[in-house]
């Protein structure tokens, strides 16, 4: 192994379509359901569950690459880093419009809550997920291009 590569960490994500990233970078950042975690070169081997949220990789150059997740687990194995996923989006191909409508369906289906007639017919898990969902790639992309937040 060069030295060079005892710094670095291989990273990939995985969703139900396959691949969607795998590069070499100095460290990943994850959302862990307690919390975020950094892992680097050398990493203690591990399992851990992930909320949506954020997901970046640093490069040497300080430039990240950044992702909107949704819930899965992320496995660490020494300077491999498996980041499995339900799904994820680059911060840069993110639709803010479409994201800022999909928030807006789960706002308005939550709004129902309170009414009998449309109790049946909403399912208040997924509306919550699917806001969750959109309001994390609406803060990612708009992270990602550098606006606060």
């Amino acid at each position: 192994m060069a030295e060079d590569d005892q710094h670095h960490v291989d990273i990939e994500i995985v969703t139900p379509d396959g691949h969607l990233y795998q590069e070499t970078g100095k460290m990943v950042v994850v959302p862990g359901v307690e919390g975020e975690m950094g892992i680097m070169a050398n990493h203690q081997s591990l399992v851990s569950l992930l909320k949506i949220g954020e997901t970046h990789v640093t490069h040497d150059d300080g430039s990240k690459d950044r992702f909107a997740t949704g819930i899965g687990y992320v496995e660490v194995l020494f300077s491999k880093v498996r980041v499995v996923v339900d799904h994820a989006e680059k911060a840069g191909e993110i639709d803010l419009d479409r994201a800022a409508a999909a928030q807006k369906r789960a706002e308005e289906r939550l709004t129902l809550r309170d009414d009998p007639g449309a109790r049946a017919e909403v399912d208040y898990f997924r509306a919550e997920q699917a806001l969750k969902r959109a309001a994390n790639r609406i803060r990612v992309a708009e992270r990602a291009r550098g606006q606060a937040v």
